[in-house]
């Protein structure tokens, strides 16, 4: 079931800007006392992308809200909290953050005991779309404090967190890792981090300072009008503001940006609870994810070198262009159709990625669009038969059927032999013709 999440995103202003890798880029998750949860972004020079995966204890907490933190002001962010346990969190900027602060900050509206959250793992990457590998492993931050901490090496790879801006009807191809890209259109690009064209930021709305309080007039007719000055002899009103240089009557809200989040194959196979039978297995990936969205092939290994398209009918979304970013996977090329509001998405997801997803972004939605990966395994079934063997062994020795190596067999192991079970099907296929 499809929820929406209401969100602030602040649009930022496009700046091409080419930074310098960061070196020893941390993240950390801190406890403040009552539900409240802080996390902590330290020397992110050069960083433009963060895409996260928090876990916390759902016997103690639950409802929680996300609020974009003084760090990351100015980037585009977007929380799925949709999963119980589980918050996910993207950012990307076309310009890179400095220093160290606050990323985010999580609020549960239910709260008891010492409930515990962990960051479980995190992506950066720089404006040129080059990726800073995790090498920590992280531990858990509760309500008495302690800190969950991840740091980050200089070793580049495959971005986890990748984007681009849709604002034309021809393609935009990119390459893995390079600052810029060519489009036949007028799209811009940056790397595999992209935001908001020129045309797409004249509704950005500002706030005044902390603290800071517009000036207004006391009457209405105290104020001047826009070139008229007081008439000889008179001094202006005490503290009264020149019409030239007056503020605004009031400053604007910052918009509230709905979230739509679809479910994933992958929490099907997670929340199923039934009979298994190849037959079960495979209806669990045939049911439709979304009406305005399609995936071609419909699932695919992420083997490092297959690619995904995306098809997305965006004719029901209003206002501006859509901006478009992925996480688990880089984009390779953006198309739109010069008929309809069809895009097509192509991409290629990070080597051996159990998930990965589109994030559509315009001026009022946030759409994430769950795409169907899994990682390859050595021994897939080739038949029916193959398979609900699998299946009947799984149950007798569940221990020997870990396919993700977690330390349990679970749904997410029957999802990843489903997978490379029916992509072995669409082979033989394929060959057969």
């Amino acid at each position: 079931m499809t929820r929406h999440i209401g969100h602030i995103l602040m649009a930022a202003t496009l700046i091409l800007a080419s930074a310098s890798l960061s070196l020893g880029a941390s993240i950390t998750v801190s406890s403040s006392g009552n539900g409240v949860y802080t996390v902590q972004g330290s020397s992110m020079d050069g960083v433009s992308g963060i895409e996260m995966t928090l876990k916390y204890d759902t016997t103690s907490l639950a409802s929680p809200s996300v609020t974009q933190g003084s760090l990351i002001s100015g980037a585009m962010m977007a929380a799925n909290t949709n999963v119980a346990g589980s918050i996910r969190i993207a950012v990307v900027s076309s310009a890179s953050f400095s220093g160290s602060g606050t990323i985010a900050t999580i609020a549960f509206g239910t709260h008891t005991g010492t409930g515990t959250v962990s960051l479980a793992s995190s992506s950066l990457i720089n404006s040129s779309g080059s990726a800073i590998n995790d090498s920590s492993s992280t531990s858990t931050a509760s309500d008495n404090n302690a800190t969950s901490t991840t740091t980050t090496s200089d070793t580049t790879s495959a971005a986890s967190v990748s984007g681009t801006t849709g604002t034309t009807s021809g393609a935009t191809s990119a390459t893995s890792g390079a600052a810029t890209a060519t489009s036949s259109g007028g799209a811009t690009y940056l790397g595999t981090v992209t935001m908001p064209s020129d045309s797409q930021i004249k509704g950005e709305t500002k706030t005044t300072a902390t603290g800071e309080t517009p000036v207004q007039p006391s009457t209405p007719e105290a104020a001047a009008k826009p070139g008229e000055t007081p008439p000889a002899g008179e001094a202006p009103v005490a503290g009264e503001v020149p019409a030239a240089t007056k503020a605004p009557a009031a400053a604007k809200k910052a918009e509230t940006i709905n979230v739509a989040s679809n479910t994933a194959v992958l929490e099907r196979f997670r929340a199923y609870r039934g009979d298994k039978t190849p037959a079960i297995m495979v209806a669990l990936f045939k049911q439709q994810i979304s009406p305005s969205f399609r995936q071609e092939p419909f699932v695919v290994l992420s083997d490092g070198t297959t690619t995904v398209t995306i098809v997305a009918d965006l004719s029901a979304e209003t206002g501006s262009s859509p901006n478009f970013a992925l996480t688990g996977a880089k984009m390779v090329s953006l198309k739109k159709d010069d008929t309809s509001s069809t895009w097509l998405i192509k991409a290629l997801p990070a080597k051996g990625a159990l998930s990965a997803s589109l994030m559509v972004l315009n001026e009022t939605k946030v759409t994430e669009y769950p795409l169907t990966i899994a990682p390859a395994i050595k021994k897939a079934a080739a038949t029916e038969k193959e398979f609900a063997a699998f299946l009947k062994d799984a149950a007798k020795t569940p221990a020997k059927h870990d396919l993700n190596g977690d330390g349990t067999y679970d749904g997410i192991d029957d999802y990843i032999y489903t997978a490379n079970y029916l992509v072995r099907q669409q082979k033989a296929k394929t060959t057969a013709k």
